[in-house]
C-alpha cells in the first residue's frame, strides 16, 4: 500500500442491506458499489454505533460511543447530551489535518448548526468548516439537501429546476416520495458527486494527501429520481420482508413507536411501492459513486486512494409487521450496516471478512491508513487494517449498538451480539434475545426460554464488561436491573 493515502469515506443515510447488491440477491441495483467490493474488502457483519444519524457520524469523528461523545441523539433534540460537536485536536479532521492533508466534506453535517440559541440558552454552532474541512457547509440535517440556497445556486446557473410531479401511484401508504421532472444533473445527489469531484481536482493539484468525506442525504426519505431510475423498478416484483407478517400491534415493547399508524390497513403492495421508490433513490445515488470512481481513474489517482463505504444505520420501511424510520428496537433491518474498503492498488480484492466490526472501528482505520497514531486508552474502536491484511491475531467477539432516543423521546437501549445470539436490554421493559442460527429474521424473542436462560445471563454479564469498560453513564441502572436476575 502506498504511504499516506488519499482517503475517501463515502457515507450513505439509512441505507438497509437489501438496497446493496454485493450483500446478496435483491431487485436494488448497485453496480458501482458492488464494482467497489469486486475490487475491495466487504465486511458482512457490520454494524452502526446508534441506529440514529447524528450520534453515529459523531463516532466517526471521535472514535468514541454516544454515551462517551454526548450526542446520544439526532442534535437539538431533547434526547441529546450535547447538540455541537466540539472542536477539539482528537477530532479526526483536526487529527489528519495536523498530519498535513487536506480537508473536503460535501454533503449532509448532522453534527451541529448554525444556530446561536438552543433550549433558550446559548449555543455555539459548529459546522464543517469549523472543525477543519473545505467545501460544502450546510448545517443541520437538511432535509434531503432541497433548499440549501448552494443547491439553488447550482441549478439556476444551469436552468435547471427540482420538481417532484404529481402523484399517481394507487397506494394507501402516505410517504414522500415520487418522480422527479428534471434530468439526472438537476438531482441533490449529482451535486453533491459535483462538489467532491471539484475538490479532487483541487487537492491533487497541492500534492499532498486529502482526505474527503463525502456524505450522500439517502436513501434517506425523501425517495425522489428521475424516471430513468424511477422506471428500472416500475414493473419489478418487490417480495415481502420475511418477517412482514410479524405481529407488531401484539407483542409488548418499545417498538410500537414505530409502527407506522395506518399499518392495519395497509398491504404488501403499499410497502411494495415505497420500496420502489426507495430503491430508485438509492441506483440514482449509486450512478453517483460511479461517477466519482470514474473520475478517481480519469485523474490517475484510484491507486493512491482509499475508499470506504459506509451507512449510518439502517431502515425499516415496512419489516416487522410495519415498522417505519429507525431506533426503538434491536433488529438487523437498522443496526446492521453495509462497510466496504478498497486499499489503495485494490489489494485484498474480492476478501470478505466475517468477523463482528462497527462503525466505531472506522476512526482508528482511517487513522492507520494516514500513518496517524491513535489512543487506545481512549478510542472505542480498532483499526480494521489487520483484518483486511489478514496479519490479526485475534478479534473481538462482539459488538454493541446502543440507543437513546430519536425524535424527542427518549430511551435507553443496549444490543449485544455474540456469535449468532442477540440480547437486547430494554431499559423500560423485558429484555429481547433473538437467536440468528435458526431465527435470522428475529421473530421469536427467547429471553424467557428455558433452554437459553445460561446464554442470556451470560450475555448480560458480557454487557456489563462493555459498559464498565467504556465508561457507560448507564451501567449503575443497569445493575440495579440485573439484581431481579441475581448476577
Amino acid at each position: 500500500m502506498v504511504g499516506r493515502p488519499n482517503i475517501l469515506l463515502i457515507l450513505t443515510d439509512q441505507h438497509r442491506l437489501s438496497a446493496v447488491g454485493a450483500y446478496g440477491p435483491t431487485p436494488c441495483l448497485t453496480p458501482n458499489v458492488d464494482r467497489l467490493a469486486s475490487q475491495g474488502v466487504l465486511f458482512e457483519k457490520a454494524y452502526t454505533v446508534c441506529p440514529v444519524c447524528s450520534p453515529a457520524r459523531a463516532t466517526i469523528m471521535t472514535g468514541q460511543f454516544p454515551h462517551s461523545h454526548g450526542i446520544t441523539s439526532n442534535v437539538h433534540n431533547l434526547g441529546s447530551s450535547v447538540h455541537e460537536l466540539e472542536d477539539r485536536p482528537s477530532l479526526l479532521s483536526r487529527r489528519l489535518e495536523a498530519a498535513g492533508y487536506s480537508l473536503g466534506y460535501t454533503g449532509k453535517w448532522h453534527l451541529g448548526t448554525d444556530r446561536t440559541e438552543a433550549f433558550g440558552g446559548s449555543n455555539r454552532p459548529s459546522l464543517p468548516k469549523d472543525v477543519g474541512f473545505e467545501g460544502q457547509n450546510f448545517p443541520g440535517h437538511g432535509g434531503g439537501g432541497f433548499n440549501y440556497p448552494e443547491y439553488r445556486k447550482y441549478l439556476a446557473e444551469r436552468g435547471l429546476r427540482h420538481k417532484v410531479k404529481p402523484w399517481t401511484e394507487r397506494t394507501k401508504l402516505f410517504h414522500p416520495m415520487g418522480e422527479l421532472e428534471g434530468p439526472v444533473e438537476s438531482t441533490v445527489p449529482y451535486f453533491l458527486a459535483e462538489n467532491t469531484i471539484s475538490l479532487i481536482d483541487r487537492f491533487a493539484r497541492r500534492g499532498r494527501p486529502f482526505f474527503i468525506w463525502h456524505n450522500f442525504w439517502g436513501p434517506h426519505a425523501p425517495f425522489y429520481a428521475p424516471k430513468e431510475f424511477v422506471d428500472m423498478y416500475r414493473d419489478v416484483e418487490i417480495p415481502p420482508w420475511p418477517n412482514y407478517e410479524w405481529p407488531s400491534r401484539s407483542i409488548p415493547g418499545p417498538h410500537h413507536v414505530k409502527i407506522h399508524p395506518d399499518a392495519e390497513r395497509l398491504t404488501w403492495e403499499d410497502w411494495a411501492t415505497a420500496v420502489r421508490y426507495y430503491y430508485a433513490f438509492t441506483t440514482l445515488i449509486d450512478s453517483q459513486i460511479g461517477r466519482i470512481l470514474d473520475h478517481l481513474e480519469e485523474r490517475g489517482l484510484a491507486d493512491e486512494t482509499a475508499v470506504i463505504f459506509a451507512a449510518d444505520h439502517g431502515q425499516t420501511l415496512g419489516s416487522h409487521g410495519g415498522l417505519i424510520d429507525k431506533g426503538w428496537h434491536h433488529f438487523e433491518e437498522t443496526h446492521r450496516i453495509p462497510l466496504i474498503i478498497r486499499l489503495p492498488g485494490g489489494e485484498g480484492g474480492g476478501k470478505v471478512v466475517s468477523e463482528l466490526v462497527s462503525l466505531a472501528d472506522l476512526y482508528p482505520t482511517i487513522l492507520d491508513l494516514a500513518g496517524v497514531e491513535w489512543d487506545r486508552g481512549s478510542v472505542h474502536g480498532e483499526s480494521l487494517l489487520p483484518l483486511i491484511e489478514g496479519t490479526c491475531e485475534g478479534w473481538r467477539d462482539m459488538v454493541v449498538v446502543e440507543f437513546g432516543g430519536v425524535n424527542d423521546l427518549a430511551m435507553t437501549q443496549r444490543t449485544l451480539r455474540w456469535g449468532d445470539l442477540k440480547y437486547g436490554y430494554n431499559c423500560c421493559c423485558e429484555d429481547e434475545l433473538y437467536d440468528l442460527s435458526v431465527d435470522p429474521n428475529e421473530t421469536r424473542n427467547l429471553i424467557a426460554h428455558p433452554d437459553y436462560r445460561e446464554a442470556a445471563d451470560e450475555l448480560r454479564r458480557m454487557l456489563e464488561g462493555w459498559m464498565e469498560e467504556t465508561g457507560d453513564p448507564a451501567l449503575r441502572m443497569f445493575r440495579n436491573a440485573m439484581r431481579y436476575y441475581k448476577l
